[in-house]
């Protein structure tokens, strides 16, 4: 009775192995799969940044005080996607008949002027400077002028702004 129930062990063990393995290989197992990705680049951010503040000292009073020059620092930020170049116009927010303003080659009144234009640019940040000179003429009291001048980026295509 004892090799009965050793057989029957054995054969109830096989069956079962058997039924698990069966059901392993009928399985509907997944082996691989997909996962789409997608991302979008879009035009980003078009910055100007200037210099906040230049000090071009002192000089003492006379027909024509002249100051010289100093330059004045900027960057444009560009990630709009187009590197076709920018300009950046400057004006002085107030009127004064003994002040002489240039940047560049350009002299400065209250009406907006081009001072930079070049026609091309890099993704990222385009660092440079403008030339600022200053002189007062026939100025006849001893006091501190201050000056202010307003900057304007213009970003795109000759036929873009036409449009």
């Amino acid at each position: 009775m004892k090799n009965k129930y050793v057989l029957m062990s054995g054969l109830l063990g096989i069956v079962l192995v058997g039924l698990v393995g069966g059901k392993q290989a009928l399985a509907d197992d997944t082996l691989n799969g997909n996962t789409a990705i997608s991302a979008e680049v879009t035009a980003g951010d078009v910055t100007l940044d200037v210099d906040k503040n230049i000090d071009f000292g002192k000089k003492a009073l006379a027909d024509i005080v002249d100051f010289g020059s100093q330059d004045i620092g900027y960057t444009v930020t560009d990630y709009s996607g187009t590197t076709d170049g920018y300009s950046i116009s400057a004006k002085l927010t107030d009127k004064d008949e003994t002040r002489t303003v240039k940047l560049g080659d350009t002299v400065l009144s209250t009406d907006a002027a081009v001072v930079v234009k070049p026609t091309s640019n890099k993704v990222g940040e385009n660092k440079d400077k403008v030339k600022a000179a200053l002189s007062y003429e026939g100025v006849t009291s001893v006091k501190k002028f201050t000056s202010t001048i307003e900057w304007t980026l213009t970003k795109g295509r000759t036929e873009q702004i036409g449009e």
